[in-house]
């Protein structure tokens, strides 16, 4: 089903900006040691480092900057950490935020929301990041609501992105080992 484009995306402002900053630094910070390495490491200490800071620098990006809320015409799309909720009109019962956001469905499933997580900092502001996802859903749902039923979840990994910055990574470490070759 394609849901065309979305008419809004929610997400944590600080959590996703910081996550940016921080994957952004990583790979940049991984490039240079891929460029200009210790003396007398090889491809296969190269390797070894892409091992361990490809996966890390993945994980800080999908927790701070792959959870979204996205609002379509026929439904809300819950991207949290690794996993994706498509909860149609239809099946949304109601949209609880106090401290945390969570989508109730008409079969009783509470769906949380981790952009819409509880932060001390947003608390004490008022927990306005989890009241205006509450708002922005009830805004944008339609009446009468569409007949599309069914709540989908499916798992979220991004893989082909990792995949994307493993081979970046290799190619720069390629490129590292042969500029230090002599």
């Amino acid at each position: 089903m394609s849901r065309g484009r979305a008419a809004v995306v929610l997400r944590r402002k600080f959590d996703s900006v910081l996550s940016w900053t921080v994957t952004l630094g990583m790979l940049v910070t991984t490039v240079y040691v891929l460029l200009t390495p210790f003396p007398g490491n090889g491809f296969a200490q190269r390797l070894e480092f892409i091992a361990i800071m490809a996966p890390i620098t993945w994980f800080v990006w999908m927790v701070g900057a792959h959870a979204a809320v996205k609002i379509y015409d026929s439904g809300v799309l819950v991207v949290n950490w690794f996993r994706a909720y498509w909860v149609p009109w239809a099946d949304l019962a109601s949209v609880e935020s106090k401290r945390e956001v969570h989508l109730v469905t008409t079969a009783g499933e509470r769906i949380n929301v981790a952009a819409g997580a509880f932060s001390v900092a947003s608390s004490l502001n008022g927990s306005r990041v989890q009241h205006r996802i509450r708002e922005e859903i009830e805004r944008h749902r339609p009446d009468p609501v569409p007949a599309e039923n069914g709540v989908r979840r499916s798992f979220d990994l991004v893989l082909w992105q990792f995949a994307g910055v493993v081979g970046f990574l290799l190619v720069v470490a390629w490129i590292g080992a042969r500029i230090n070759a002599g």
